[in-house]
């Protein structure tokens, strides 16, 4: 589930892919754990495959990782 917390969207790695692949339309695209980060690989309608790192955070009532949607975002939007 998507939580919010102070009016910020955070997902999980697999509510990440999904909305990768919904909301920017890219053929595939996976998650995977990278140190600090979250490593997103996809490969667009286009065919270009690309790898976008994004910072993790859990919160103290989770052993969750979590990405911002915002981060997300703004690495599809420029």
């Amino acid at each position: 589930m998507v939580l919010k917390i102070k009016g910020e969207y955070y997902l999980t790695r697999a509510e990440a892919v999904s909305y990768v692949l919904q909301g920017y339309k890219a053929k595939w695209c996976f998650a995977r754990w990278s140190g600090e980060e979250v490593a997103l690989s996809y490969e667009t309608k286009e065919g270009l495959r690309q790898r976008i790192l994004i910072s993790a955070y859990k919160t103290k009532q989770s052993k969750t990782v979590r990405v911002r949607k915002f981060d997300v975002d703004s690495n599809f939007t420029g």
